[in-house]
């Protein structure tokens, strides 16, 4: 039996329970912030199997760094510099000034094609979203409505200093070197994730 690592990000107290469940043996919490929570646990070598723990799910400690899948047109839009902001329904409260968001282009493009920092993130009533930032968002009406259906509130992700790599990284290259799967929305990029991407600019 040896130490292993598992890092379980928590949203109130039933998904808590949850990673207790499926991880068997969490220990009190070694370091607790505002919305995160991270365990400490030794299990056998079954707990890896138990607790899905591929190397794309392993948060970092130090940096809170996100791959987020956008549309192409949208994408591509972020990395010129012309789209400011990125609109979600739900996105990780607190997220730290500074990190930094990865854009994976979804099909038919299927990389990741640049990265930009986040300045801030607000939650916002849906309207005041539209009102504020439409123009910087590039959503037509309709989409927008039909993204926020059932929704009162919202995020906007407020980015600065966009990068386009010079060699977009493909899924394939992705999938054979971390054995990453595009997220629905975001995932959390870790050291290798980051060392790839930036390999692709030199």
């Amino acid at each position: 039996m040896c130490d292993v690592y598992c890092y379980g990000i928590t949203w109130g107290l039933a998904n808590r329970k949850t990673l207790e469940a499926s991880c068997l043996r969490p220990l009190p919490p070694i370091l607790e912030r505002p919305q995160f929570t991270f365990w400490f646990v030794r299990d056998n070598a079954d707990h890896e199997k138990n607790c899905d723990r591929q190397r794309m799910s392993n948060l970092d400690l130090f940096r809170h760094d996100f791959v987020l899948s956008i549309k192409p047109e949208y994408a591509v839009k972020i990395v010129s510099g012309q789209k400011k902001v990125e609109l979600r329904r739900r996105f990780p409260y607190g997220t730290v000034t500074g990190a930094v968001m990865y854009i994976y282009a979804s099909a038919p493009i299927q990389a990741v094609i640049g990265y930009a920092t986040i300045s801030t993130v607000e939650e916002l009533p849906v309207e005041r979203i539209w009102a504020n930032y439409s123009e910087v968002a590039f959503i037509a009406r309709d989409d927008f409505d039909a993204y926020y259906v059932g929704r009162t509130s919202g995020f906007v992700i407020k980015l600065q200093d966009p990068v386009a790599v010079p060699e977009p990284v493909p899924l394939s290259l992705l999938k054979d070197r971390l054995g990453f799967t595009p997220p629905q929305s975001f995932a959390y990029a870790d050291d290798a994730f980051r060392q790839l991407i930036r390999r692709s600019e030199r």
